[in-house]
């Protein structure tokens, strides 16, 4: 597993935030900018599916299912959810130790 803290390229303070574009019939879109300068860090289309929302509940991963035209049964969109948000967390805790052994030996 490779995993890198994004940081800005121009002062390369990790303090970013996500802003998350959706516009009709585009795939959703996420600029990153950096807290500090304000400047575009990076840019990353969100493939269908892609996005998941900790926290915000089945309601808004059906939201995500309608947005990709993917039509599904409710079981399977069910059997989905609950599949992506245990795979999900199980993924960042795994990202999270990288990353904190990572920042530890530098």
């Amino acid at each position: 597993m490779e995993i890198h803290r994004q940081k800005c390229q121009f002062c390369n303070s990790k303090r970013l935030k996500n802003v998350l574009v959706r516009n009709p019939g585009d795939p959703d879109k996420v600029y990153v900018q950096c807290h500090n300068c304000k400047e575009l860090v990076a840019s990353y289309v969100i493939a269908p599916l892609g996005y998941y929302h900790h926290g915000k509940g089945y309601e808004s991963f059906l939201r995500g299912v309608h947005r990709s035209g993917d039509f599904l049964s409710g079981r399977n969109i069910n059997r989905l959810y609950e599949e992506r948000k245990t795979e999900e967390m199980a993924q960042f805790q795994k990202v999270l130790e990288h990353l904190n052994k990572k920042e530890e030996d530098e």
